[in-house]
């Protein structure tokens, strides 16, 4: 009896500190639970890696979109890593992007909005990953890959229905001048 009363507040210890650190039961309280994701976040979409949970979130309040990744550990989950990306007013909008390797696997996710009426699909990837999914104004795609990439170096572009590249996903071309708010969609010249 004397141990029972022993082990069961050491064990309330241990579950208080394991909650503190940001372990959850699910991926998904794991992942809202991350220290970064503004409070009024709304799930937008979730994506299952294998052993991880990737979700996308927007903030109406900040204006941005996030993705958070849940790892499991054991029999809980952890909001390890987080990315954002502000709201914008460009015709293709990255709205998601994140590209991890964890200790179980990797992957890359881009989610993009299509607010060009032109854009008939989008391809992205790298050899022999490379993916080609439609998108129509106003809709959002996801592309999600079993390999951890830097999202620009899967050349997301942006075709018309005759197969007439009109956008590239990065930074401008011709530059030495590297700004976060450059990295995004740019119009290809003469297009």
């Amino acid at each position: 009896m004397k141990k029972m009363i022993f082990v069961v507040p050491l064990l309330i210890l241990i579950i208080f500190i394991f909650f503190l650190s940001g372990y959850r039961f699910t991926a998904l309280s794991a992942a809202k639970s991350h220290s970064f994701l503004s409070k009024d976040a709304e799930l937008i979409e979730q994506y299952d890696t294998g052993s991880s949970f990737i979700f996308l979130f927007k903030s109406d309040e900040e204006e941005i979109y996030q993705t958070v990744l849940s790892e499991k550990s054991d029999v809980l989950f952890r909001g390890s890593v987080s990315t954002n990306i502000p709201y914008s007013s460009d015709k293709i909008q990255t709205v998601g992007g994140i590209s991890v390797t964890t200790e179980n696997d990797a992957a890359t996710l881009l989610s993009i909005i299509s607010h060009d009426e032109e854009v008939a699909y989008i391809e992205a990837g790298v050899e022999p990953y490379v993916e080609r999914k439609e998108i129509s104004k106003g809709e959002r795609i996801s592309f999600l890959f079993p390999f951890s990439e830097q999202i620009d170096f899967l050349y997301p572009t942006a075709f018309n229905k005759d197969g007439k590249k009109l956008y590239y996903y990065g930074y401008p071309k011709d530059t030495n001048v590297f700004r976060n708010e450059d990295f995004k969609w740019h119009r290809i010249n003469g297009n």
